[in-house]
């Protein structure tokens, strides 16, 4: 068997992510099996006094945010075939605002008068994520609870993304031209990586799940599209090609990406009865790619409407086992498991230099 030292000198600049790692360990792929994620759940949902004492989310006659948590918790677990099983250990319900970077906090009076007289008077800052690790001493529950990711839920102009993620160092695998693949923001480092989804309770259950998707975007694109996501420029690319749209690439459309399906014209088009054809469901077997078309619209590819399309979306990521061009060929790996899909199975040709172009926010 090949030494760790043997190893560290093929890799170079990959020491400090497979340091410790037997040569054998860093030219495998993680396991497949079912994951089990930790993930904490702060509910901003103040208690109104001015509004017969009810939670902001019930005054306004918003979504339900558990009932929306634990959907999404399903959503996960069905689309990744099992293998995403997240697990809420601690649910945290506020009784206030977020904090902004700038110092502001919302009182209910500023807060419904600014909703329900005049927008244009919202904070144009950002919650803090400083300020969030400090009040619910975040990092240390990720050390004590083996936390992976921490959820969100709060009201319109709460502000804070749909998504953000520290990585140790902001390394970031290959670096990238979008800031919008890699959003730490704020977040203190903790030395692994950690999610932090941002939902808003007006809406529903496939705008979370859209939040999700991007997610999923920006992960995929720093990993198997090694930084670039242009289907046009590199057609070659598992990821470019994943999603492909017949508007770009006529009667070659793959799966699509979450604002345009196979047959969209343009963003949100989910309800499109126009047919193309698509490979999309060749993805289901992946890395076996029979090159099957289908001529396919919403209502027959069952991707009509924002819900259904996203779930129909995330079905088709593969996630079977192995290792596809130096990648895992499980892509659910490295959205939920991250740091150990990396450090097993080193990307080929990665730099981990920190972030060059990223959205550290305002």
């Amino acid at each position: 068997m090949s030494t760790c030292a043997s190893v560290l000198a093929a890799t170079g600049s990959l020491l400090a992510l497979v340091g410790g790692l037997r040569a054998s360990e860093a030219s495998r792929p993680p396991d497949i099996e079912p994951q089990t994620i930790n993930v904490l759940v702060i509910n901003f949902d103040p208690v109104l006094k001015t509004r017969q004492n009810l939670r902001l989310h019930a005054a306004m006659n918003w979504s339900d945010p558990w009932a929306l948590t634990d959907r999404m918790v399903e959503a996960a677990r069905d689309c990744s075939g099992g293998y995403v099983n997240y697990r809420v250990v601690e649910k945290i319900e506020h009784d206030g605002f977020t904090t902004f970077r700038d110092g502001f906090t919302y009182t209910e009076k500023a807060y419904l008068e600014m909703w329900e007289k005049d927008r244009q008077k919202a904070n144009p800052g950002m919650t803090s994520f400083k300020w969030l690790f400090w009040q619910f001493d975040l990092a240390a529950k990720i050390k004590d609870h083996d936390l992976r990711e921490i959820w969100l839920w709060g009201a319109p102009y709460m502000a804070w993304d749909e998504l953000h993620w520290k990585t140790p160092g902001d390394r970031i695998p290959y670096q990238t031209d979008n800031p919008w693949f890699y959003r730490p923001y704020d977040i203190p480092d903790v030395g692994r990586t950690v999610w932090i989804m941002g939902w808003n309770y007006e809406r529903g259950e496939g705008e979370m799940i859209e939040s999700y998707c991007h997610r999923i975007e920006s992960v995929l694109s720093l990993t198997v599209g090694r930084g670039l996501w242009d289907p046009k420029r590199h057609p070659d690319n598992s990821w470019n090609r994943f999603t492909r749209i017949d508007k770009d690439f006529p009667g070659q459309a793959e799966v699509g990406t979450v604002h345009y399906a196979p047959n969209s014209v343009s963003d949100y088009d989910w309800g499109n009865t126009n047919a193309v054809w698509t490979y999309a469901d060749d993805w289901l077997t992946y890395p076996n790619l029979p090159r099957r078309k289908k001529l396919l619209n919403a209502i027959s590819g069952g991707w009509d409407g924002i819900a259904r399309h996203h779930l129909w979306w995330m079905k088709r990521l593969p996630r079977h086992a192995g290792v596809t061009d130096g990648f895992c060929s499980n892509w659910w790996q490295y959205i939920v498991n991250y740091d150990r899909a990396l450090k097993t199975l080193p990307p080929p040709g990665a730099t981990f230099g920190k972030a060059k172009c990223a959205t550290y926010g305002q």
